[in-house]
């Protein structure tokens, strides 16, 4: 679940990688995809339930401004994400978790053969 909240500041650091990181992490994008969704399984397992996250609006009193009023108080929309427990079967859990696992390794040697593609392409100077 932490990792979600870090992909705006992966992002943000991709953004600012040499075209060398890029090409790295692209082309291991499946792999840790994969690693994400062992975890969550994972995580799943051992709760006992899933967590579905789902973004909800809410209204608050903000400060607008306008040219001929100046400030003044106005409803605002913000968002929150809320987070509801979700019944699982844990053997069907047990056995994507399985599934994943076993297409983990190719996954890996695909990211580490896209990763030397890409440090031949792109030799650090």
């Amino acid at each position: 679940m932490k990792i979600f909240y870090a992909l705006p500041f992966l992002t943000l650091l991709v953004a600012c990688s040499t075209p060398l990181e890029q090409c790295i992490n692209e082309s291991s994008q499946r792999y840790q995809a994969l690693v994400v969704k062992i975890q969550k399984s994972e995580e799943n397992i051992s709760r006992g339930y899933a967590i579905h996250s789902s973004t909800v609006p809410y209204t608050y009193q903000g400060t607008c401004y306008n040219e001929y009023v100046g400030s003044y108080t106005c409803p605002q929309t913000g968002y929150r994400v809320q987070e509801t427990p979700v019944e699982i079967d844990i053997s069907q859990e047990r056995a994507k978790l399985k599934r994943f696992k076993k297409l983990l390794p190719n996954a890996r040697k695909t990211a580490e053969a896209g990763a030397q593609q890409c440090r031949a392409q792109f030799p650090e100077e």
